[in-house]
């Protein structure tokens, strides 16, 4: 059996090389979340159960070549395993990618977002197929990690390799899409945890007391001075080196953070608007958003950052062009859909309310964030 990992699939569909993918998942699944690529590649979808009741014809309802080669993919893996078996005995050209769906909700990629200096070091982590982003910040010896993913060893050892000490954890928000990794990560490196308290007080979670600058070398990071209310009430965004607006989940490139995720829409939207008009309308047009999200793969730079210049982004994200707030809170209704069942979930782990186990972790996180105010996924 000839296998691939997700990051290997990446790879290739980034180089477009001539691939195809056949998920077989059910429907519904494949409906709500799949591989994404910039470039157009051949997409099928045949259920594994097709596979099981009638092999024959599941394979004859293919849409692909014998030469074609192709990318078979389920939820963990192991029913794909099966159905690329099939395909390779009936004289296909199939391989499996190893770890499933889950498999590729776990990929991560990391960027510079400028070149790295003993001034600053500024990189990204893209978890590139549930649209999460998160950050190390470093100058001198230092860094801060913001919005970790609950996979921190990743965090540990770029630190390590960069010859940094994680000296601070950020989380921007409470988040609702995914478990974050701040407490493992503080548990770890014994940094200090930074949640804005309009967030932390509805936890039991031991978070940094203060609130302002953050000075690492010759940096200077406003982290909970920049109070950024709307997608939540402890919404926070950092400005890093007076030219770099790390957002959160209030701002992306095409969209904003959607404010109705702790059931409280049109006040929160009220919140996200005076945020949007007064605190970030006094940033400079130069700045760069990195967002906690991307909505698109569009929004992915040529050089893998996701990331947008503030004036350009006033010019073509609809929810900054709304001058009344009765006007930005019926927008926002418009762009409204239901929250994932199981986002309630996921906040109490992040507060600290309720454990959940590495499974059970998993499970929270499948599927793409539903985090900006849009009726497009992400």
């Amino acid at each position: 059996m000839f296998e691939l990992s997700p990051a290997e699939l990446k790879a290739r569909l980034d180089r477009q090389e001539a691939i195809a993918l056949l998920d077989v998942r059910n429907a519904e699944e494949f409906e709500a979340w799949r591989i994404e690529s910039k470039h157009d590649f051949p997409v099928a979808h045949v259920a594994y159960f097709d596979f099981i009741e009638d092999p024959e014809a599941a394979i004859a309802a293919l849409p692909f070549s014998q030469e074609q080669e192709v990318v078979v993919v389920c939820a963990k893996g192991g029913s794909s395993e099966f159905v690329a078996n099939l395909m390779n005995e009936a004289g296909y050209n199939a391989l499996n990618m190893t770890g499933g769906m889950q498999a590729w909700g776990d990929l991560y990629e990391v960027r510079e977002v400028v070149p790295s200096s003993a001034r600053l070091t500024l990189l990204q982590f893209n978890r590139v197929g549930k649209g999460c982003l998160s950050y190390l910040i470093a100058s001198g010896k230092e860094a801060i990690v913001v919005d970790p993913g609950r996979h921190v060893a990743q965090y540990v050892e770029e630190a390590k390799r960069r010859g940094l000490s994680i000296a601070h954890v950020v989380d921007t928000h409470v988040h609702a899409d995914h478990v974050s990794g701040a407490p493992e990560l503080v548990e770890l490196t014994g940094a200090p945890y930074h949640l804005h308290e309009g967030d932390a007080s509805f936890g039991k979670l031991n978070v940094a007391s203060g609130e302002g600058q953050i000075r690492l070398g010759e940096l200077v990071v406003d982290v909970l001075q920049e109070h950024t209310p709307g997608h939540t009430p402890g919404s926070t965004s950092l400005v890093v080196d007076g030219r770099f607006f790390i957002s959160g989940d209030t701002l992306f490139v095409k969209s904003v953070g959607r404010p109705d995720l702790g059931g409280h829409a049109v006040e929160w939207a009220h919140d996200l608007y005076r945020t949007l008009s007064e605190k970030i309308r006094r940033l400079s047009d130069d700045t760069t958003v990195l967002p906690g999200h991307f909505a698109s793969l569009d929004e992915i730079r040529e050089d893998g950052v996701v990331a947008g210049v503030l004036g350009e982004i006033r010019k073509s994200n609809p929810a900054l062009a709304i001058e009344d707030a009765g006007a930005f809170v019926a927008f926002i209704q418009e762009n409204m859909r239901p929250q994932p069942e199981l986002y309630g979930e996921i906040r109490r782990v992040n507060l600290g309310l309720v454990s959940a186990c590495e499974d059970q972790r998993t499970a929270l996180e499948i599927g793409k964030n539903e985090c900006a105010a849009s009726k497009a996924l992400a």
